[in-house]
C-alpha cells in the first residue's frame, strides 16, 4: 500500500497483488468529454484480459460503492496483464481531488518504473455530429514523446489550446518531475457518451501497445453503451463545468 501526495489530502495507492514488470505502460481512463477516455479504457480491460489488482481511495470520494455482479467493486480500480497497467474510475474525479490525485499518480508511476504514462481524453467538437471518423491528437510530456507518437499513424499534433482537470495535472506533473507521459484525444461531443470516439482512440493505442484490437463490438453496442452511461455522463458533465472543460476548446489568450 502507497500513500502519496503533496497536500492535505492523503491519496492512498493499494496494490492487491504487487505490480511489478519492466516497461510498463499506464493508460488512464478517468472520465471526462463524452466519456471517451473511461469507455476506451475499459474497452481495453475487458479485451486484453486485464486483471483487477488494486485501487485508490481518498476522503474526498463520494461515500457509495459500485455493485457488479453482486460483488462490492471499489471506484477507482486499477488493472494489470503483461505491460499495461489500466485505471479507471466509476465516478468524476472531485475537483478538489484532482490535483493531489495527479501529484500521487505521477509519483506511484515514476516509483513503478513506468516506461510511459497515457491519459485518454475527448477533445470537444462541436462539429461532431458530422464527422464520420474522428481525429485523434496527441501531446507529449516532452517534444521526443509527441514526435514517437506522431510516427503511429493517425494521430496530429495538439498545438495550442488548454487541456483542464487531471488530465492537464498529470502531464504537468509527469513533464515536472521527469516521466515521459502524453494525452491523447479524439475528437467528440462534450456532454454526450461518445463510443465512436473511444473506437478511434483503441485503434490508435493498438499500435503503441503493438496488440490487435478488434473495435468492431464497441461500435456494435454503442446505443447501449450511450443508454447505460447516461449517469456518469450527467455527473461528469457537473464536473466539468466546475472546471471549465469547456476551455479546451479555446486558445490560451496570449495567442489571441
Amino acid at each position: 500500500m502507497g500513500e502519496a501526495g503533496r497536500s492535505d489530502e492523503v491519496i492512498s495507492i493499494v496494490e492487491v497483488k504487487p505490480i511489478e514488470g519492466e516497461d510498463l505502460i499506464f493508460i488512464e481512463g478517468f472520465p471526462d468529454v463524452g466519456l471517451v477516455g473511461t469507455i476506451a479504457a475499459s474497452y481495453l480491460i475487458d479485451k486484453l484480459g486485464l486483471e483487477e489488482v488494486g485501487y485508490i481511495d481518498a476522503d474526498l470520494l463520494p461515500p457509495i460503492i459500485s455493485v457488479r455482479n453482486e460483488r462490492i467493486k471499489e471506484l477507482i480500480r486499477i488493472y494489470h496483464g503483461g505491460k499495461v497497467v489500466a485505471i479507471v474510475s466509476d465516478v468524476p474525479i472531485p475537483p478538489a481531488m484532482i490535483k493531489p490525485l495527479g501529484q500521487s499518480l505521477v509519483s506511484w508511476v515514476k516509483g513503478k518504473g513506468g516506461k510511459l504514462l497515457l491519459s485518454l481524453s475527448g477533445l470537444p467538437e462541436p462539429n461532431r455530429l458530422d464527422i464520420d471518423k474522428p481525429q485523434i491528437f496527441v501531446l507529449g510530456s516532452r517534444p521526443e514523446i509527441t514526435e514517437m507518437l506522431l510516427k503511429m499513424d493517425g494521430a496530429s499534433k495538439f498545438k495550442d489550446g488548454f487541456i483542464a482537470g487531471i488530465k492537464g495535472i498529470l502531464l504537468r506533473e509527469a513533464a515536472r518531475i521527469g516521466l515521459d507521459a502524453a494525452i491523447i484525444l479524439a475528437q467528440a461531443h462534450y456532454n454526450y457518451p461518445d463510443p465512436g470516439a473511444a473506437g478511434q482512440l483503441v485503434t490508435y493505442l493498438s499500435k503503441i501497445l503493438q496488440v490487435d484490437v478488434d473495435v468492431k463490438p464497441l461500435l456494435e453496442s454503442a446505443e447501449e453503451l450511450k443508454l447505460r452511461l447516461r449517469d456518469l455522463m450527467r455527473r461528469t458533465d457537473r464536473m466539468m463545468q466546475g472546471i471549465q472543460k469547456s476551455k479546451e476548446l479555446e486558445l490560451p489568450p496570449v495567442y489571441l
